[in-house]
């Protein structure tokens, strides 16, 4: 049987002044009721206008950087219209506060909130067009149905194409519950879909953020504090004056500003070269002579953080944010224990596209293009700097060549606004790859000590997790009750959730805190990045330890919550042992291998999905470490485009593989001692295993999918490493 969903709290359909037909929808928001609101918080997130000529556009208020998801959001609106793809037509939506709501990009959310609202949309516009045909052929409406943007009568194979009806359904009254396709008639949701936009971007004609011109535009390149902290004490600009196309020299300040607000990081101090050109603003900034008074941050080490880390681990922990039973004196009864610190490096988000922003600022206005994951805080910072009201703050967002969390700060926004209001004109500011790697918000390091308790017959008994690192939600300025029992200066350090919380009767899960002032923020995955690798990783040692296999033994404890924990858990045991099992038949797990060669297998929930990984290695040339598959397997409930899904999976392991692998990020003095490519590397075509993704058959509605398939490949293969060595890995990258 077909769905059916009351429209009331997502849509509204009104006629266009053109003679076409407006379906606006909001995404349910549970906050406004919560807090006691008693105007209509009604507020619609995304519109969808079918025209008279039969073109379907629908705005889309989410950014895109690459995961494909105006592409996902459109098929879903499609399938239930029963829309012609190839006469959809999509928009970028600008910021507007009181006109879409939410507007970030991150969390792997977009689908997720998306489906339900989109889903009714799209069926409310195509009941009401049947509505209208039916009344012009004096026929009930159940004589007719819809295809490929048309309405047919069945009988008489008459038909009205949409965009003839659109008028008249847009003054019909809008039903309060729609029927909803089964599963079992999709055409779109569910297929391999075309992604909307890639035919574009190979012609060239998708405009990312660097692509933006305006008239009388001028370019910028900064200089930024070579230190953490440091200020500007004297400038000697005459040599970059004297470039060719330099147009001035002005000085940032990061001291005088405003707070962005939480989340939102400030830009730090430095020199700026504004020129006709971006060759020549770079010519202009190599030429500058510039001295600075370092800050305290001059002092900051990750030798230093480590050894302190490491010191901080063998005392008792700052705060215990879990404490199920007594881990102390089960792990004393226990008839073996095993123990392993793990390590993980700042690291970098290097996306392809570098930060960029075109500002165009004026004493009354301020517009600005960007590529940002966060309009919202765009727009709030661009209010700070300018104390321009709201209304006089537009926010253009592009496209994007990658994100992975660095979009979502608004650091390079404020300067172009401020370099914009300096020059009287448009100004682009334009990041290099060195700024990019230098001047990012790095994923924090983390020490992380693991025992564990086994008991005679191989059963875990106990089990504690103490996390050291400094928390990137103070360098943020998060904002959290004194009362939390979360992560000094910030929730989200540590999980309450992973693995194997409430599965065993003893489990402790504490943290202790490292200050720090290294720009820290969001990376891809966020802590599950870190936090998976420790766990899953010390999860094979203490399988081996126990004489088990460790896919026999997860699916043992997955199978078996521990009696007498209250708490729930965030995701569906079931569906966690169901992703392992198929990983392991995809990935021949249990299997012979050649000599040389090792499997590993790691998994979890997060970010909305259930992903299990099987990696396979080989170790060549006497010891290097070649790895030569690797197979996930993934719940991401109802899986909407099958090709944006196979890529969201594949790109998050290629990205994971980079930093297991290759990639670390390291302090002194200060100074960020990476800068490029070559001594941050990616993986090369070559360096690249072959990757498959399986996906778990499901009717449950979509989950998040950009980031959950990251955080396995670490451990899959460090587990895959012991197995072909016999050596255990604990410290990220591997190739140090």
């Amino acid at each position: 049987m077909p769905e059916s969903h009351s429209r009331r709290d997502f849509l509204r359909v009104s006629a266009v002044v053109t003679g076409g037909m407006m379906i606006a929808i909001a995404f349910p928001r549970a906050a406004h009721a919560a807090a006691g609101g008693t105007e209509d918080p009604w507020e619609p997130n995304a519109f969808v206008r079918i025209d008279p000529d039969g073109t379907i556009t629908i705005t889309v208020p989410r950014p895109d950087m690459g995961q494909g998801v105006r592409t996902s959001l459109s098929a879903i609106v499609a399938e239930e219209l029963d829309a012609d793809w190839s006469r959809l037509r999509l928009e970028q939506a600008d910021y507007a506060a009181t006109r879409y709501g939410p507007q970030y990009s991150g969390g792997s959310s977009s689908v997720r909130d998306g489906w339900a609202p989109l889903r009714a949309a799209g069926a409310t516009a195509r009941a009401m067009l049947v509505a209208a045909a039916a009344a012009q052929w004096g026929v009930n409406v159940a004589e007719c149905a819809t295809e490929r943007g048309e309405v047919v009568h069945v009988a008489s194979r008459r038909r009205f194409g949409y965009g003839a009806l659109a008028s008249a359904a847009a003054a019909l009254p809008v039903p309060a519950d729609v029927p909803l396709k089964a599963s079992d008639a999709y055409r779109l949701v569910g297929t391999r879909i075309p992604s909307v936009d890639a035919p574009a971007i190979v012609r060239g004609e998708v405009r990312y953020g660097l692509d933006q011109r305006v008239p009388g535009m001028l370019f910028a390149t900064i200089e930024r504090s070579p230190t953490i902290g440091a200020t500007v004490a004297r400038v000697d600009a005459a040599r970059a004056r004297a470039v060719a196309g330099v147009l001035d020299v002005v000085t940032i300040d990061a001291g005088a500003l405003p707070s962005f607000g939480n989340d939102n990081p400030r830009p730090p101090s430095g020199v700026a070269v504004i020129a006709g050109s971006t060759w020549a603003a770079m010519q202009g900034r190599r030429a500058l002579r510039i001295d600075w008074t370092p800050g305290a941050g001059v002092a900051e080490s990750s030798t230093r953080i480590r050894e302190q880390s490491l010191a901080l681990l063998a005392k008792p922990a700052d705060r215990v944010i879990l404490a199920d039973g007594n881990a102390a004196e089960a792990l004393q009864r226990a008839a073996r224990t095993v123990e392993a610190v793990y390590e993980l490096p700042l690291l970098a988000h290097t996306p392809m596209e570098p930060m960029n922003c075109l500002a165009d600022c004026r004493d009354d206005r301020c517009t600005v293009w960007a590529p940002i994951q966060n309009p919202a805080g765009a727009h709030l910072a661009i209010q700070r700097v300018t104390k321009l009201p709201p209304e006089a703050i537009t926010v253009h967002v592009t496209r994007s060549g990658g994100g992975f969390g660095r979009r979502f700060y608004a650091d390079y926004v404020a300067e172009a606004v401020l370099l914009s209001r300096a020059a009287h004109a448009p100004v682009q500011v334009v990041w290099t790859r060195e700024d990019d790697v230098r001047f990012g918000y790095f994923r924090p390091s983390s020490v992380q000590g693991m025992k564990a308790g086994l008991s005679a017959d191989g059963q875990v008994v106990a089990w504690t997790h103490h996390l050291v690192n400094a928390a990137r939600g103070e360098f943020l300025e998060w904002q959290v009750p004194a009362e939390s029992k979360g992560y000094p200066a910030g929730m989200g350090e540590v999980d309450r959730g992973d693995f194997p919380s409430a599965l065993l009767p003893d489990f402790t899960l504490q943290a202790s805190h490292i200050a720090s002032r290294i720009p820290l923020g969001q990376w891809r995955a966020i802590d599950s990045s870190s936090n998976f690798f420790a766990i899953e990783s010390f999860f094979d040692e203490v399988a081996r330890a126990a004489g088990r296999d460790p896919l026999e033994l997860k699916l043992a404890m997955l199978a078996r919550p521990a009696a007498g924990i209250a708490r729930q858990l965030p995701y569906d045991l079931g569906r966690l042992r169901a992703v392992f099992t198929l990983a392991a038949e995809k990935g021949n797990w249990g299997t012979p291998m050649p000599a040389g060669w090792g499997r590993g297998i790691a998994g979890g929930y997060n970010n909305g999905a259930y992903v299990a990984e099987v990696a396979e290695v080989e170790v060549v040339k006497g010891n290097a470490i070649k790895v030569r598959r690797v197979v996930a397997a993934v719940d991401c409930g109802r899986v909407v485009n099958r090709s944006g899904a196979e890529a969201q999976v594949e790109g998050a392991i290629i990205y994971g593989l980079s930093a297991a692998l290759m990639e670390r990020i390291t302090v002194e003095g200060g100074s960020v001692q990476q800068s490029n490519f070559d001594d941050f590397p990616a993986l090369r075509l070559r360096e690249m295993p072959r990757i498959e993704a399986h996906f778990v058959a499901s009717q449950e509605r979509p989950l998040g999918l950009g980031e959950g398939a990251l955080p396995a490949v670490a451990p899959a293969v460090a587990n895959a490493m012991f197995a072909a060595t016999g050596h255990r890995m604990r410290t990220l990258p591997f190739r140090a």
